[in-house]
């Protein structure tokens, strides 16, 4: 069994598909198996990462090394410079419009510095489709202790307090539509998300 030393992640939310993400990712996985790397080195889709504008969006990690733009043409050199010689290609990565600085590191991008993910902490890092990597990352324990133990008022409740809204236009709050929900006459009850 081989070691994992890289991931390259690669975004396939709907702006970066558009954009050839998935094209990408098969000249990604190609070049790996041309250079022998496939064995250390994984290709994993992700949600969205952010910049849509700029996509198709790959990341490279353990250095969290962002590129931008990249197509299946680009794809060698990253592979060759980045995975095998431990240089990031630069003419890929982010480059400031306030200052032409090239920023490589993911974290250091002002779009990114800035932000401490809660609910989408793990969009860009797990493959949106394996369950076993969002329960690896502690994904599902909110919903074991509602099923175990809590009532259905203390669930709407906890949600009414969390002060988590609805993404259409309005915002409206997630916790009152439950209780309404909840309260409504009739055995059956739908909410629509």
């Amino acid at each position: 069994m081989s070691i994992i030393r890289s991931h390259v992640l690669v975004c396939v939310g709907a702006g970066c598909v558009a954009s050839g993400s998935m094209e990408v990712s098969s000249a990604f996985k190609d070049c790996l198996v041309k250079h022998k790397l496939a064995d250390e080195i994984q290709v994993v889709h992700t949600g969205c990462l952010g910049p849509c504008a700029i996509g198709p969006v790959v990341v490279v990690y353990p250095e969290g090394i962002f590129y931008q733009g990249v197509k299946p043409s680009d794809v060698e050199e990253i592979v060759v410079e980045h995975l095998l010689k431990g240089r990031p290609v630069s003419r890929l990565n982010f480059k400031s419009k306030a200052t032409a600085q090239i920023i490589p590191a993911l974290q250091e991008i002002g779009f990114f510095k800035q932000q401490t993910k809660i609910v989408l902490r793990n969009c860009g890092i797990i493959d949106p489709t394996k369950i076993e990597e969002y329960i690896a990352r502690d994904g599902y324990q909110a919903l074991a202790k509602a099923l175990t133990q809590m009532t259905p008022e203390q669930v709407i409740e906890e949600v009414k307090k969390s002060g988590l809204r609805g993404r259409g236009g309005a915002g409206f709050p997630t916790g009152l539509k439950w209780e309404f929900t909840r309260k409504a006459p009739g055995d059956k009850k739908y909410v629509l998300c």
